[in-house]
């Protein structure tokens, strides 16, 4: 195959045709006269005129040829499988995978350190010439404000020194992408994509990514030791309200991906940076199990841990991380709508005398203009009153970044005004109210309700030991797509419904409590079921239950007295500090910490107090180190030739058996040099034309 890297300056071979035109307008007619006297001499002058001739055709044809060949040299004649000629150029992309589950050991030693020993070999096989671009797979902010650019190798080789395997998920869609809008400017012959990856299943893209049409791709094998790895995908606090001094119960997810069954595994639970649990752990294969602690903390504050599992190949999903807060005192204000708010302030607060870690407030409906519930843990509308509209959006603002609410439905309840303000938050829709000309002769009670949510768990009821609370009246109601029953009444009817609004949490009881209605408010359920609705809802399991991991876009909500006039300090868990600036959000203060790239505990600082504290964790899909066929990851790539550079061969050795562009412009220099000498001597020895 013949082809011109730079075929633009093919149209300059038109000047071949100059010295022909010269030729063909130098001629000139010129008038013979003989003479008797030289007609002896016409033999010989046709003989020289002959020779005369084909020496200025010949000197045509070379200055000709000249011009075409070094127009042919400036245009860069490229021919492949030829012996003859130089290496062409070539540009190639090389994507690195530094994700986390490439941070692991495999016979030969880190699968990392083994990936970029090959890179840099790789590397060594391109010349001056050539052109590459290094792109990682799980690219960091960092990497990612430098930007990308084809470069020499050198400077590729200076790139792979600095490279580490991070705790983030290959993006290789993203770095094709990369690849082939880099490659698509190129002007070398030769392109090329390596792709140096462990080739995890998971980490496949789920859309066939259109790469650089003209691009061979290059499949780099790495040592692949099947996937016998076992790791903690999660950690749950099960929704409990977190006291000093109170046990609270903490549940490892453990999963065994391999294909053997292990019964040599060790959860330890480390808390505070003290160990203080271990327990034994069995996981089937292909199976998940669970690793259970009970512990306590006797101080209020910012805690933090984390549940490590016996070492294996892959350190990375043997540990996980959790925070969480105790606040001094949980506050929870009632909103009057009726007689049962005493009732429930009583559960919470028997005595005032006595040191309690609820604080309640109560306040009726036209007084909360000086009233924020941002200050409060819980809110609860008793007998769902009717509000104002300033004050359900203020209530809908404060539930949606986060906040906690109880509504429970009163005998004067508006179900008009309840439908208009309170369904999108409750997910509950009341068809008709409660009747008021009830009879007590017959009575709803509790059919049914979910034990293993938090609410109940705690109670361990069987369904023939479920509490029997009598309810003379109810409304009628259905709920909204997405909402969860959690108890029901008889004739099937939702008793507590839980709905989620922004990033708050709804508890919603859909009868009344007040005595006249039922015998709630007497019964022995009572109180431990509104302190267990309380403490579910100030559990903020948005704050300790939160699943962060590496390269999700983290946004953090804080609350700081007065106006914050500099920025907040994050500390990673490499101790280093780095500036965030916050922002005004629906009444809290917004910030999005970066960088976030590390798996541990974040702390975030303001004017030396620690105000908030998270973990960020390993995507629980890097653990499956499951791989994928080399034809699976090439069909994904949407191509259907590939190479591979396998293990314990000569990398040269491979690479030059499809790296076979040449470039011959040098020997059409050196052609136009020889013709050029040709032309000297033969117009040196030629006769300028004579009037014949």
């Amino acid at each position: 195959m013949f082809s011109f890297l730079n075929s633009t300056v093919l149209v300059a071979a038109l000047a071949a045709l100059v010295p022909l035109i010269i030729h063909l307008f130098s001629k000139r007619r010129v008038m013979i006269v003989e003479f008797s006297s030289l007609r002896h001499l016409k033999a010989m002058q046709k003989r020289q005129v002959r020779r005369l001739k084909i020496r200025q055709l010949l000197l045509l044809i070379l200055r000709m040829l000249i011009i075409l060949l070094v127009v042919i040299a400036f245009a860069r004649p490229t021919m492949t499988g030829g012996a003859i000629g130089s290496h062409a150029a070539v540009s190639a992309a090389i994507l690195l995978d530094n994700s986390g589950s490439m941070d692991r050991y495999v016979s030969d030693g880190n699968l990392f350190e083994i990936a970029r020993k090959r890179t840099k070999e790789l590397l060594g096989t391109f010349g001056e010439a050539d052109e590459v671009v290094l792109i990682p797979l799980a690219e960091d902010a960092e990497t990612a404000a430098a930007g990308l650019r084809l470069s020499s190798s050198a400077v590729a080789l200076k790139q792979l020194q600095q490279f580490t395997a991070g705790s983030a998920v290959a993006d290789l869609e993203s770095a094709l992408d990369k690849a082939s809008d880099l490659l698509g400017l190129a002007t070398s012959l030769n392109k090329e994509i390596h792709v140096i990856t462990d080739r995890q299943r998971c980490s496949l893209p789920e859309r066939t990514v259109p790469i650089e049409s003209d691009a061979r791709v290059v499949l780099m094998d790495l040592p692949d030791e099947g996937n016998e790895n076992c790791g903690i995908t999660a950690v749950d606090f099960g929704g409990q309200l977190l006291i000093p001094g109170h046990d609270f119960d903490v549940t490892a997810t453990v999963k065994n991906y391999g294909s053997s069954d292990r019964a040599d595994l060790i959860a330890s639970l480390f808390l505070d940076g003290n160990r203080v649990a271990q327990t034994d752990v069995k996981a089937a294969a292909g199976q998940e199990t669970v690793a259970r602690f009970t512990r306590s903390v006797s101080r209020t504050g910012f805690h933090s841990g984390w549940v490590e599992l016996s070492d294996d190949k892959f350190r990375g999903d043997n540990l996980y991380y959790f925070s969480f807060h105790i606040p001094n005192r949980f506050n929870l204000l009632i909103v009057r709508g009726e007689a049962a708010a005493d009732f429930i302030s009583l559960a919470l607060v028997p005595s005032r005398s006595i040191n309690q870690y609820w604080s309640v407030k109560e306040v009726d409906p036209e007084n909360l203009s000086g009233v924020s519930f941002r200050d409060y843990d819980v809110v609860v509308l008793s007998g769902a009153p009717d509000l104002q509209g300033v004050y359900v959006d203020r209530l809908a603002a404060y539930v949606d970044r986060g906040g906690s609410l109880f509504v429970i439905y009163g005998g004067d309840t508006d179900i008009r005004h309840f439908n208009e303000h309170l369904s999108g938050m409750t997910g509950i829709i009341y068809d008709e109210p409660i009747k008021q000309d009830f009879s007590r002769a017959g009575y709803y009670t509790i059919s049914s309700l979910d034990s293993e949510h938090p609410v109940f768990s705690v109670f361990g009821f069987e369904r023939s030991e479920l509490p029997q609370v009598k309810f003379y009246a109810l409304p009628i109601m259905h709920t909204a797509p997405g909402a969860r029953v959690l108890m029901r009444f008889s004739g099937d009817r939702p008793a507590l419904v839980e709905n989620s609004y922004g990033t708050g949490g709804v508890l919603t009881f859909t009868g009344p409590m007040a005595p006249d209605y039922g015998d709630l408010v007497s019964h022995a359920f009572f109180v431990p079921f509104i302190s267990r609705v309380a403490e579910y809802l100030a559990s903020d399991l948005s704050g300790y239950d939160l699943q962060l991991y590496v390269g999700d876009n983290i946004s953090r909500s804080v609350s700081v007295r007065g106006s914050v006039g500099i920025p907040l300090q994050l500390v990673t868990p490499d101790s280093s500090v780095h500036s965030v600036l916050p922002e005004e959000g629906r009444g809290s203060l917004v910030f999005h910490p970066q960088p976030t790239s590390q798996v541990g505990i974040y702390r975030v600082n303001y004017l030396g107090r620690e105000i908030d504290r998270f973990a960020v964790n390993l995507r629980p899909a890097e653990g499956d180190l499951t791989s994928a066929d080399p034809d699976q990851w090439a069909a994904s790539l949407g191509v259907e030739e590939y190479d591979i550079l396998e293990q314990g061969r000569d990398m040269i050795s491979i690479i030059s058996e499809f790296r076979f562009g040449k470039e011959l412009w040098p020997i059409f220099l050196w052609a136009t040099v020889i013709l050029l000498v040709f032309e000297i001597l033969l117009s040196r020895g030629a006769a300028p034309e004579e009037p014949g």
